[in-house]
């Protein structure tokens, strides 16, 4: 089984005009059982969530990616798997941590991620940013959305390296050929996204997917670069962004 992975992560104007790095980062792999991917947003407030958000997505990826054939994994299978895999992640935070000489809520990041095989997959969501799975069903692509989970506040979410984290890890399953993955941080949402965050915009990605699908990884990552980082995008939004999209091979 191949994908086709496209990706780019940018700066945010508010970062750029405060001297701050990209706290967004990415990671994705696909084996010959399937495609594992994901997207971490580092919490603005925490001095090291860039490192964080590097370090969770790469490890994240790389850990279920050893785990083998997803497609023999039902729900009551993955949750221990994932619990196991995320805890032990954050273990390996905190021994960062205190090679730093810091905390652990200073490596604060979201998880976005998606595991796929041949006849199903999984969604896994912690904190804000927006998952989609799209699949065919009866010749229509139906998107399977998992939307981001805001406290009290707008600006309220929760992260890996919260104490609460394990409540609010959310497991979406999805049965069938999934042929299509979206991954995007909360800054991407306010133009791929409609107002409820809960279905594509699709003026916004219909475009953007069609130009991906005609051209190589590189190419399309450089312009999709390109887009998140238009200026115009600045009056929407002066957060960091990150957009994955990976499309399944035929």
């Amino acid at each position: 089984m191949s994908w086709s992975i496209y990706c780019a992560s940018v700066q945010g104007r508010s970062h750029q005009e405060n001297n701050l790095p990209c706290q967004d980062a990415w990671h994705a792999e696909h084996t010959a059982n399937g495609l594992a991917a994901c997207v971490c947003d580092g919490a603005g407030s925490a001095r090291y969530s860039d490192i964080g958000s590097r370090y969770v997505s790469r490890l994240f990826v790389q850990r279920i990616s050893e785990f083998g054939d997803v497609d023999y994994l039902c729900v009551e299978e993955i949750q221990p798997v994932i619990l196991r895999t995320l805890s032990a992640i954050r273990e390996q935070l905190i021994s960062l941590a205190n090679d730093k000489r810091g905390e652990l809520k200073d490596f604060a990041c979201t998880v976005v991620a998606a595991w796929i095989g041949k006849r199903q997959g999984f969604l896994f969501h912690l904190g804000d940013g927006v998952a989609i799975a799209s699949y065919q069903q009866d010749g229509h692509l139906i998107d399977k959305v998992s939307s981001p989970e805001n406290g009290e506040y707008a600006n309220q979410t929760w992260f890996l390296t919260s104490n609460d984290w394990q409540a609010h890890l959310r497991i979406t399953p999805i049965i069938g050929k999934i042929e299509r993955i979206i991954l995007m941080s909360d800054g991407v949402q306010p133009f791929a996204m409609n107002k409820q965050c809960d279905a594509l915009y699709h003026p916004f990605i219909d475009p953007v997917t069609r130009f991906l699908q005609q051209h190589d990884e590189y190419t399309g990552s450089e312009a999709l670069k390109g887009t998140l980082d238009d200026p115009r995008t600045y009056s929407i939004t002066g957060d960091d962004k990150t957009l994955l999209v990976a499309f399944r091979e035929v």
